[in-house]
Formats: C-alpha cells, sequence, structure tokens
C-alpha cells in the first residue's frame, strides 16, 4: 500500500518496472543497462551547472551524468531521476536538467515533476518488494540505513526516505539547514505534530552538528525538541540520529518513538 496519494503514478510505474525485468535483488539492478534496455542511453560529460539532463529524441533519450560525480549512489540516482522524466514526463520539454538540490529536496517547495521523479528514483533502486523484510526486526537509525545504501548502492538521503515509507515503526525523518528544518516525511503509522517554529533545538542532536561534527545520537531527547504539545512534559523522550553532509551543508534527523509518549 502507498500511504502518500502524490507517490502513487512513480512508484507504481518503477514497481511496473520491476517487474517487467524480473528484478528480484539488489545487484540485479543494473541503472545504466535498465536504461538502455529502454533506449535511454547513459553517457558522462564535463557538465556545468548540473549534474545529469535527458535530451528527448521521439521514443528515444541520452541520459547525461556529469563525469567527476565520485559517488555511485549519486550516479545512479541522477540516472533513475532522469529516467523518471522519461517515463512519467513525455510531454515535457526537450530537455530537461537535475542537480544536488533537486534530487535532496523532498518537500513541496520543488516542482511536482522534480518530486515525482525523485520518488520514482527511489523506488526503482530500492524496490519496496525488496526493502521491507530487510527491515523486520531492526532498530530504526543511521547504521540500519547505511547497511541498506551499501547493499542497494543508493544515497544516504533517498535510502532514509525509503526507510521511512516501509517501515512499520513511528518515525520522522527531518531534513534542517542553518538551524533550522526544512522539510520532514513521516512514516505511514506516525501520530504526531512537528513543532511548528522550524527551529532545530538546542537540546537536540541536530543542533550539535557541523563540519566538525557529523554524526549524533541519543535515545533521551526531550520530546518538545522536535513535536508539539510536550513543552511542560519532563518525563516524554524520543530517540533522535542526526547526520551532517559537509558537501551540502544540511542535516538528516531520523526520530524513533520507542516509548509510549
Amino acid at each position: 500500500m502507498i500511504s502518500n496519494p502524490a507517490k502513487v503514478g512513480p512508484v507504481t510505474r518503477a514497481r511496473a518496472i520491476i517487474q517487467e525485468r524480473h528484478l528480484e535483488a539488489p545487484d540485479e539492478i543494473d541503472i545504466e543497462a535498465l536504461a538502455f534496455s529502454y533506449d535511454a542511453a547513459v553517457e558522462y560529460q564535463p557538465l556545468e551547472g548540473m549534474d545529469g539532463n535527458i535530451v528527448r529524441h521521439g521514443d528515444r533519450a541520452i541520459i547525461a551524468v556529469r563525469s567527476d560525480i565520485a559517488f555511485e549512489g549519486q550516479r545512479r540516482f541522477i540516472i533513475a531521476h532522469e529516467l523518471g522524466h522519461f517515463f512519467l514526463h513525455p510531454q515535457a520539454r526537450q530537455m530537461e536538467t537535475v542537480n544536488a538540490h533537486q534530487v535532496s529536496d523532498w518537500s513541496d517547495r520543488i516542482a511536482k515533476e522534480e518530486r515525482e521523479a525523485n520518488y520514482f528514483a527511489a523506488e526503482l533502486l530500492m524496490p519496496s518488494q525488496m526493502l521491507v523484510p530487510r527491515l523486520k526486526g531492526k532498530e530504526p537509525g543511521f547504521e540500519l540505513i547505511d547497511e541498506l545504501r551499501g547493499e542497494f548502492r543508493t544515497t544516504l538521503t533517498s535510502t532514509a526516505v525509503q526507510f521511512i515509507e516501509n517501515t512499520s515503526e513511528e518515525c520522522v525523518l527531518i531534513s534542517s539547514s542553518n538551524r533550522k528544518w526544512e522539510w520532514f516525511l513521516c512514516s505511514r503509522n506516525f501520530g504526531f505534530t512537528m513543532a511548528s517554529d522550524r527551529l532545530v533545538h538546542g537540546h537536540s542532536c541536530a543542533h550539535e552538528l557541523g563540519p566538525h561534527k557529523t554524526k549524533a545520537k541519543s535515545s533521551k531527547i526531550e520530546a518538545d525538541c522536535w513535536l508539539d504539545g510536550y513543552r511542560h512534559t519532563s518525563k516524554a523522550y524520543i530517540t533522535e540520529d542526526s547526520r551532517y553532509s559537509p558537501s551540502m551543508q544540511k542535516t538528516l534527523t531520523l526520530l524513533w518513538i520507542h516509548d509510549v509518549i
């Protein structure tokens, strides 16, 4: 079941491709070969001002990826993102471009087509049918997310998003920058409300992070650091696991409700 109605089209199309190609394991998802099989050739080029683009020629396309991108997960996500445009937006302009900001932003602020391409890419590279069995009995956190992104060869953000979309735990994923959170995604059974001021609380793990400290985790974070309605409740605690990305200058935070609060 897809919890977010906006994801239905992109996720359904990605799942259809997984089924059409009879892909059953992470190491079978060769994104360049997959693109080529649908007449979308991948080329590496010295692009400027973008990480990738897709140029259409009727029912065919060329996907260009910036050649100096070192991280395999980033390259794979760019290809899958552009494939999302190829399958989902055939009537769009002949050339579509993508940059690091677009593939790391999962908020409603970016264009609908870009959000759809992101969701398509995340499901294509980390299919729910392969992911869900790997979550059973595992504690939420970036240790698990690191393990998953290593196996699926995906980015930290897209892996965290797929975790949130498929976990049965009460979790929320938050992206913040300059001591303010920018967007968040909740798991399907997360029944709490985020604090409305959007500020990263001084007692949170995320507040500690920056260029000189990139990881922090605690199971004793006061709920009112992140959630609304707990301002005068001193015994309500949640688990927070945060990671700072020096290249993006952003922090990803995973909150987990581990006890009844």
